[in-house]
């Protein structure tokens, strides 16, 4: 069961190109779980944007099942990457939902796991956008 509490860790994608363009090999962010109501639990994310995170407070929504974790995340604006060079473009709509799963440690103490999102389209005035699904790794560690 997931603890109530602040929450300090990091993602990585497993594409090591797109790490490469992003210029950082994981994002730091800071997870505050609410609230914890049997199997369900609720929160805020704040990914730290000097390693490469997502701006704004987002969401996270999960359940949780003996030392089995999930939850989604869900950022309150869009940032994606316009070319190679890991160049970013914010804009002012909610991210497509992050699925993050992991196995909690046996002193309760610690998660890590795998995240994705999957193949979804952003509209850009009247053109859609593919937006191609991508995967990585995650742990964080509660804060004490």
């Amino acid at each position: 069961m997931i603890q109530k509490g602040q929450w300090t860790g990091y993602y990585s994608f497993l594409n090591e190109k797109i790490n490469k363009a992003r210029g950082f090999i994981q994002t730091n962010f800071t997870i505050e779980i609410l609230s914890v109501n049997g199997n369900t639990f609720k929160g805020t994310v704040a990914d730290d944007l000097s390693t490469g995170g997502t701006e704004g407070i987002g969401e996270i929504k999960g359940i949780s099942s003996g030392n089995k974790i999930e939850f989604v995340k869900q950022m309150p604006v869009l940032t994606v990457f316009v070319d190679r060079a890991g160049t970013k473009k914010t804009y002012n709509k909610k991210h497509r939902p992050i699925y993050y799963y992991g196995d909690l440690s046996s002193d309760g103490k610690t998660i890590s796991g795998q995240w994705k999102f999957k193949l979804g389209f952003i509209w850009i005035g009247i053109i859609p956008v593919p937006m191609h699904p991508s995967k990585g790794t995650w742990m964080m560690k509660l804060k004490e």
